[in-house]
Order: C-alpha cells, then structure tokens, then sequence
C-alpha cells in the first residue's frame, strides 16, 4: 500500500532545507522514486494553444513550449487521467515519446493552471486512484509555491513603485492586521528604520504624534472625527501645516474579498502652498487696489453728472448741446455701473461674508425682477415672458443674491437680443430641483467664448445690440452667487438661435409648496 504519510514527511523535509524555485524541482524530483516513474513534468498553461514547460526532470528535453490540446482533452470531465497505451501526438513527442504509462493530474486556479504529468516506460505498480492522490497532493504544493512566489513578486514591485515615489504611502489592512509603509512614510511618521511593515500599535502613534505636532491640529482633528464615524470617508483638500513644511493628506478607503483597509497619502506641497499664499497676497492688494481706485473715480464722476444736470438750469441749450449733454450722462452712468461691479466683485472675492437666507415666495420676486425691466424690453420692442408649470414654491435663499443673478441674467437677456425678439423667464420642479431658466433669441455663444464665459473683464465676440454698456463682470459675479447660494449654473447656446442660462437649485433649498394650482403662462 502506497505511504502517503512518508510522502507528506519527505515534503516537510523539503521545506526545511529548501527555498523558492529549488522548493518546486525538489518536489518534483521527490515524487519520481515514491511513484517509480521515469520522468515528472510541471506544464503551465498560457492559453488555448500554449503552454509552458515549467520543470522537467528529462535533461534532454530542449522544448520550452508545447501545444496542450491533448492534456485538454484527456481532462475534459476529470481532472486526472491514466493512459496505459499512451500515443502522444506530435506536439508531445519529444515530451512523452518514449513512455507508454502517462498520467496527468489538471490544476486549476487562479494563481496556477496546467498540469502534472508523469510517465513510465513500465507499468506503474500502483492503482490509479493512489496516483491520483499522490498527484493531488503535489498539486496543492504547486499551488502554494505559486502563490508564495506571486505574493514575494508583488511584494517587491510594490517596493520597488513606492519607494522611489516622494510621497508618504501608508497602507492598512484592518482585515489581517497588516500594515505596510514606504520608506518615505519610515522618515515622516518617526518609524524604526527599514520596517516597512510596522504593527499597528507603532502605526497609531506615529500619525498621533504627527497629528499633534501640526499647527492646524485643531482643524484636522475634527476631519478625523468625520473619518472615524464615516468608513467611507474620502478626504478633500485636507491640508496639514507645520512649522517647517504643509502637507496635503489624502485618505481614501479599500473593500474588497481579500482586503478591508485604509491608504493614506502625504504629499510635501510646501513650495506650491507658499506659492498659492504669495499670489494670493498680491491678488488681495490688487482687488484693494482697484477697490480704491474704483471708489476714488466714482466721486469725480457723480461731479460731472451733477455739473451736467445744472447746465440747463443757466440758460436755455440747443438740440446739439442737449444731445452733449444727455450722451454725458450715459456714459457717466456707465462708468458709475462698471465702478459698482468692480466694488461688488472684490467684495464677494475677498470676503466671506456669510450669505443671510430667509423663506422667498418665489413667484412674488420673479414677477417683481421681470417688472423693472419691462421699459427696456419697451424700448427694444423685446416681449419678455414669465412661464411657471408647478405650483407656487417657497425657496429658501437669499433674496438679495437671487435678485442679483437674475438682474444680470436678464440684462445681458435684454442687451444682446435683436429688437422684436423674445425673453423667456422660466421656472420648473424637475426631479425635486427647482430650476430657474433665462432664455434669449440672441446670437448664441461661440465655441471659443465658452471658454472664458464667466471669467472677469471678458469681452465676448457678441456684441449689444443697441450700444449698451457691459462691464464684463455680470456673469463672474453670477458664478460666484450661485456657487455661494448652492446652487450651479448651466449653460444651453445654439450659435445665431439663442442662449438659456439656468440656475438649478438643489431640493434642499425648498421649503414647501404654498398651493396645488399652477398659474396661467403670461
């Protein structure tokens, strides 16, 4: 009766003396006198139509590869097979010509699939059943080098890409209790040196104590707070300052059937955040400045204004004069209107003047926005259009921003549409948002104006079309509005049929609705 047992022992013996590739041959060669065989091959399969002689104990086989139609046919149903008139085809002659007792045992897994196969130029003296076994039980070992070689092999690349990288890379594994860190990591959390794989106890301490030294500790302890509530915390801009450097710190976690875990990354951004500091201080004197210029011009100009309004009053004017004086006046008012958007701007750029919401009867203030420009549609011979299709609606915002967006929005509506065409103020409940749109007949927006639409002091290619003024900043302050209202801002342009810019409120930003019936369009 075959000696598993005194099979398995040699196996052991094995592993005492023998590592890596000479682990396999080891076994292989172990197996030869156990079974009486004359030859043992390890055949990787590559695909359909390859495979890879991985260990043979025939030292005069040449063939590196052969075609495994045959294994695969022999191991359609079962996973062994025991052929004791052998005829190899002639992919397999230089492998199995010379023996005519083969048997093959198919492995199939993830980490390694192919074959064993041995062969006798005798009968073997043992059932199949017993060759089977022995083979089954070589197979596992196949297996478990394979997956000890793969681990040692991706260990080593990771090594190999984390460590020439200057970020700090922290890996956790909850799931095992396996950490690993690069060499950078080893250096910022004040880990002992070449432990690249530190116990979680020595883990927690060093980001504890880097935690504790940064000057912003306070701010970062109450994101760790989220992060410790939340597994699935992502971490977004999360800036930690020290005395000497600024990291920016991303975390993000990992799920999966082998791996329950966390990555952390810190990465040195002390020269881009020092950068990002110096052009913030220069743009901040610059918006002063242009604050203080744009204060200092709008007095001189409401000087011409009163002067030019006191004109008539002296003595009577003729046509000329009085046409002088009223195309004064219009360009004064420009000017006045640019200087207010200049204050505006800087004030929301450098500001953070929290916003003052408060319930807004929505209907109410687009019937009351839409009114004061109705004498400029008049003027233009523009209809101007308010459509609802839902009930009335409470929005919680701020009235006066909203009035803000939409003077802009209807403005620029009124200003690059042609004389006789149509402005359309729209509302609609979509999806639990609520969207306000501002839909025109102008010339639409060009493919390269897009780019810069809500930049500031852009001047697009379209022009007003009854030479009104534009300070080319309404749109930037609607950006900015917007975004501080919660809301965005979308953008719909067919060239030479028109543009709708829609303002789209999150369903947080409703409170109720005041009546189920829906008013008539106007």
């Amino acid at each position: 009766m075959i000696d598993f047992n005194g099979l398995e022992k040699r196996f052991r013996a094995i592993e005492e003396t023998e590592i890596g590739p000479k682990l396999l041959e080891a076994y292989a060669s172990e197996l030869l006198p156990f079974l009486g065989a004359d030859v043992c091959y390890i055949i990787q399969e590559r695909d359909e139509w390859t495979a890879a002689v991985l260990y043979s104990t025939n030292p005069k086989l040449t063939a590196s590869y052969v075609n495994p139609t045959q294994f695969n046919d022999l191991t359609q149903s079962t996973s062994f097979f025991l052929e004791l008139d052998f005829v190899p085809r002639r992919a397999l002659k230089e492998l199995l010509g010379v023996y005519s007792y083969v048997a093959g045992f198919r492995l199939r897994n993830y980490t390694f699939k192919g074959w064993i196969v041995v062969g006798w130029t005798k009968q073997p003296a043992f059932s199949a059943s017993d060759i089977e076994n022995a083979l089954y039980r070589l197979g596992d070992k196949i297996l478990i080098c394979t997956l000890s070689f793969q681990q040692i092999a991706l260990d080593q690349q990771y090594r190999f890409l984390f460590g020439v990288v200057p970020q700090a890379i922290v890996l956790i594994n909850e799931a095992e209790d396996i950490n690993w860190v690069n060499p950078s990591a080893l250096e910022l959390l004040n880990l002992e040196a070449g432990d690249l794989r530190p116990s979680s106890a020595s883990l927690s301490v060093g980001m504890l104590q880097l935690r504790n030294r940064a000057l912003n500790k306070d701010t970062i302890n109450q994101t760790a707070s989220e992060l410790i509530s939340n597994p699935t915390f992502v971490s977004k801009e999360w800036i930690w300052t020290f005395p000497e450097k600024v990291l920016s710190v991303f975390t993000k976690p990992i799920f999966s059937p082998y791996f329950k875990g966390r990555i952390w990354l810190f990465n040195d951004v002390t020269e881009l955040y020092l950068k990002h500091q110096q052009l913030s201080d220069a743009n901040l004197e610059i918006e002063n400045l242009i604050s203080v210029i744009a204060h200092d011009l709008k007095s001189p100009l409401s000087t011409i204004s009163f002067v030019f309004s006191f004109l008539p009053m002296i003595g009577p004017l003729n046509d000329e004069q009085t046409e002088s004086i009223e195309h004064g006046q219009k360009t004064i008012k420009r000017g006045l209107n640019l200087i207010d958007s200049i204050v505006y701007f800087n004030s929301l750029a450098t500001t953070n003047q929290p916003i003052e919401t408060e319930d807004i009867e929505l209907d109410n203030l687009i019937d009351m926005v839409v009114d004061s420009f109705l004498a400029q549609a008049y003027q233009k011979e523009i209809s101007l259009h308010i459509e609802r299709n839902h009930p009335p609606v409470i929005l919680h915002s701020d009235p006066k921003s909203l009035v803000r967006i939409l003077d802009n929005l209807i403005s620029n509506a009124l200003k690059f549409s042609p004389f006789g065409r149509s402005v359309h103020v729209q509302t609609e409940l979509v999806n639990h948002q609520l969207r306000i749109a501002i839909k025109d007949e102008g010339p639409g927006i060009s493919p390269d104006d897009r780019v810069k639409l809500f930049k500031r002091f852009q001047r697009l290619s379209a022009q007003p079309t009854n030479n009104e003024g534009s300070s080319g900043l309404g749109l930037s302050i609607v950006k900015s509005l917007t975004e501080k209202l919660g809301a965005t801002i979308e953008v719909e342009s067919i060239v030479h049929l028109g543009t709708t810019f829609r303002i789209v409120f999150p369903s947080v930003s409703l409170s109720r609705s005041i009546s189920p019936t829906i008013p008539e369009k106007y």
